[in-house]
């Protein structure tokens, strides 16, 4: 396992966080349990494309292990944002689903292994046009 730059993870969380927070801010005011699917679907996969962003970010930062770090970039941006959604149930009384946060955390460090992934291809593809 390599060592973590965290320096690198807090930068490249930052830019995910900035797709991330505001779709989760946006999708708590405007998605109700009677809205349309369409917008529960456009929110979830711009939250995804978030962390998709904190990898590639991370990937593009340290590319000698861009993988290990765009999954932890992706995986400290959710679990910044799943902080906040914590404190919000448990202010408004809503119930809390505990199997869903581990589960939703896996599915964040692969959209960020996919960014991480990406932007390996990404640079190697620009060193060969040089």
């Amino acid at each position: 396992m390599p060592t973590l730059d965290w320096q690198v993870v807090r930068t490249a969380a930052i830019a995910g966080m900035m797709i991330v927070v505001p779709s989760a801010i946006l999708a708590t005011l405007l998605v109700s349990d009677g809205s349309s699917t369409a917008w529960s679907l456009l929110f979830g996969v711009l939250t995804l494309v978030g962390f998709i962003v904190a990898g590639f970010g991370a990937g593009r930062l340290r590319s000698d292990t861009p993988m290990a770090h765009g999954a932890a970039a992706a995986v400290v941006a959710y679990a910044v944002l799943q902080v906040f959604g914590l404190v919000r149930r448990l202010a408004a009384g809503d119930s809390i689903n505990w199997l869903s946060y581990p589960l939703t955390a896996l599915l964040a460090a692969t959209m960020g292994i996919i960014g991480a992934l990406f932007a390996e291809w990404y640079g190697r593809r620009g060193a060969r046009a040089s």
